[in-house]
């Protein structure tokens, strides 16, 4: 079989994280918003990925079904940017609240 069972799941959020990315490209071309270059494309392509990759895993995690699974990747990924901006910031604060403890405590 040349796609195994686990690889299909990923390839669907990746097409469903690329048409998304496409459309909101798109839309942000007919507001304005970016000036239709490739890397204009290229950014927002690979915000909408990442967004519907955590999306899936998330999901995964949590052992949701896969058609709430491919809703929320396609959600994610239609707000690419917030979501990982959004995330880059959880993870700063838990970072900072690690290291603080850690020095706190006396590393302890």
């Amino acid at each position: 079989m040349l796609i195994s069972n686990d690889i299909l799941p990923i390839a669907i959020a990746v097409g469903l994280s690329l048409l998304s990315g496409t459309g909101v490209f798109l839309m942000e071309l007919r507001e304005g918003k970016v000036k239709g270059t490739v890397v204009d494309f290229l950014t927002t392509i690979s915000y909408a990925v990442t967004a519907g990759l955590m999306a899936y895993y998330i999901g995964r995690h949590q052992k949701f079904d896969e058609p709430i699974i491919y809703f929320s990747v396609l959600l994610s990924s239609n707000n690419g940017y917030e979501v990982v901006h959004m995330a880059r910031k959880i993870n700063t604060e838990s970072v900072a609240r690690v290291i603080t403890q850690i020095f706190t405590k006396g590393g302890k």
